[in-house]
């Protein structure tokens, strides 16, 4: 349990906080599925009529799509969500509308909240809980949450009690959003999206955030993880969870959207705050960014939704997180890939960095790289030396802005970007929101270099923790030179990549080649076949034509050549003629 001394004073005031809306719509709409289709139905026709009166630009597409997920629900603004993420792809105005999609703070009623949790936990509510506040302090699109107290244990917790009816809600939206994606997968309508993998990672969203025990879960190991990075995450009461209720430790904190609203409309009380619990926000900033690199590169369990909601400010500058409905890990060729490209990328050596990202792509275009790379050298350098500047606005030096132009200039050269990365991206999106209020004049490249700095060491201290086992291991004889043949494969996939892409390049040539050269063979030919026609016209009375045959006076038109002029020019044709044929022939087996 979290200790009193690390909690702090209230920043805004119970009085000063508004009460949660309570909608009393506890059933599903009637006909929705059809009302989503017909929605949609008249949001393609919206674009249509605009394309055609010309006034069809991005900003106004983000405004209309951002409107209809708004109204749809939860899960469209899920998808809504996942699309800003794909700058590289849309226009900045319609991402930048897309990323302000936020779940609405509506509550449902507290008695349906009552009834749901007894009739998971099998018992009355006052069973388990001596106090329960019917009002809640917390509200989402999938769950709301009532504060109570355990009978057993003598704490205050917090209850998230998911929606009645969401699953059913989920389930008919994911079957239009499903027949959607199948029809742009049919028509090949932008191919490149990758629809059946972004598919995918919404019905990930539509499993997990749906079933509590992955929430529980997660929020178990990331309390073990995290504890290491001095973060704390709430205690899970594991005995009163089930899957549509989760019962945890009521962490009594300032949550970074409460700081970040008040910094704007009263800064003076925001520092006599953290004044008084002995917060500083460049030292929170920097433990914030830190403890991502570090779930990201070393734990390899992150929180992959770090929006200022989920982020909680404790004394003497620590950290609270909470909802882990949405966490991400990487595969490990990945991961040592993406932790490569942080470390170049920090230490500015922009070349390698490149190199090590054009790895981690799905697949490369049968073009040349040299171009692709120089301009994404041009955008490292420009980013670098931004981030020396103190006066120069977060958001022109922050992670997510040169991600984003990145991703751009791959998509500028037709290299695909998979959607795991992105995973990874979201959560520097989310947490930025938070960094540019905490550490606006900061050098993002030397605090990198900061945390590559302390991650060498704790992987060092780690290995001298486990070298006296290890020496003892007969294993490592084994081990060790598996280490060995996994990095040459390593190396020999990275060898096998940058082949494929010069091998594309070369048969696409070599097909280009041998058919230009089969053309002029063919030409060649012809042109000696009509040479050896008029010849024998002229030389011989093997073609006699008759003086009404209008070939005769086209014929009779050509210049009367010597006969050793015409096997000169016979010879040079078929000689062309068998060299180009040759040229075709060995590019054909070059491809």
């Amino acid at each position: 349990m979290l200790h009193k001394k690390w909690t702090p004073t209230p920043l805004i005031l119970p009085e000063e906080r508004r009460d949660i809306p309570i909608v009393t719509r506890d059933t599903i709409p009637r006909l929705r599925r059809l009302r989503g289709v017909l929605r949609l139905t008249g949001l393609i026709l919206k674009f249509i009529f605009l394309k055609i009166i010309r006034k069809f630009d991005a900003g106004r597409m983000g405004r209309i799509i951002g409107d209809y997920c708004q109204k749809m629900g939860v899960l469209w603004i899920k998808l809504g969500q996942l699309l800003s993420m794909r700058s590289d792809i849309f226009p900045p105005e319609l991402c930048t509308a897309l990323s302000r999609l936020q779940e609405r703070a509506e509550g449902f009623s507290p008695r349906v909240a009552r009834e749901i949790i007894e009739r998971e936990l099998g018992v009355p509510l006052e069973t388990y809980f001596s106090e329960f506040e019917e009002k809640p302090c917390a509200a989402a699109s999938i769950a709301q949450v009532h504060r109570a107290r355990l009978k057993k244990e003598k704490t205050w917790v917090a209850i998230k009690v998911r929606r009645p009816e969401i699953d059913r809600i989920f389930t008919r939206d994911m079957s239009v959003i499903r027949g959607l994606f199948r029809a742009l997968q049919r028509f090949a309508i932008m191919p490149y999206m990758r629809w059946g993998d972004m598919l995918w990672e919404l019905e990930q969203v539509f499993t997990e955030e749906l079933d509590y025990r992955y929430e529980i879960y997660n929020q178990m190991r990331l309390r073990k993880s995290l504890a290491r990075h001095n973060i704390y995450v709430p205690r899970v009461f594991q005995r009163y969870c089930t899957r549509q209720i989760l019962v945890m430790e009521f962490v009594e904190a300032v949550s970074m959207t409460d700081y970040l609203n008040l910094l704007k409309s009263d800064p003076a009380r925001v520092d006599q705050w953290l004044a008084e619990n002995k917060i500083d926000s460049k030292t929170v900033g920097k433990r914030l960014l830190h403890s991502y690199l570090r779930q990201v590169l070393e734990d390899n369990l992150f929180h992959a939704d770090l929006h200022p909601g989920n982020i909680f400010l404790l004394r003497e500058n620590r950290i609270a997180l909470l909802d882990f409905g949405s966490i991400g890990s990487s595969e490990g060729d990945m991961l040592r890939k993406y932790k490569l490209f942080l470390e170049a990328l920090s230490s500015g050596q922009y070349s390698k960095a490149i190199d090590v990202f054009l790895l981690i792509m799905p697949d490369l275009p049968p073009t040349n790289l040299t171009i692709l790379k120089e301009e994404l050298q041009r955008r490292l350098h420009t980013w670098g030396s931004r981030c020396k500047v103190p006066e120069i606005p977060y958001k022109e030096k922050s992670t997510s802005t040169i991600f984003d132009e990145v991703t751009r200039v791959l998509a500028k050269y037709g290299v695909t970007i998979n959607w795991a990365f992105f995973k990874v991206l979201r959560g520097w999106m989310t947490m930025d929101t938070s960094l540019r209020e905490l550490i606006p004049t900061t050098n993002l490249m030397y605090l990198m270099q900061a945390y590559t700095r302390r991650g060498r060491i704790r992987e060092f201290k780690k290995v001298l923790f486990h070298l006296p086992a290890d020496f003892l291991r007969l294993q490592n004889l084994v081990d060790v030179p598996r280490e060995y043949a996994e990095l040459a494969i390593y190396r020999g996939a990275m060898v096998r990549r940058l082949a494929q892409v010069f091998e594309g390049a070369t048969t696409r040539f070599s097909r280009l080649a041998a058919l230009f050269f089969g053309l002029g063979s063919a030409f060649f030919f012809f042109i000696s076949a009509l040479f050896g026609f008029v010849f024998l016209f002229q030389h011989t009375s093997v073609i006699n034509l008759t003086r009404d045959n209008p070939l005769r006076e086209i014929l009779s038109k050509i210049p009367l050549l010597d006969t050793q002029i015409w096997f000169l020019l016979l010879a040079f044709m078929l000689y062309g003629c068998i060299s180009l044929a040759l040229l075709a022939r060995r590019f054909r087996k070059q491809e």
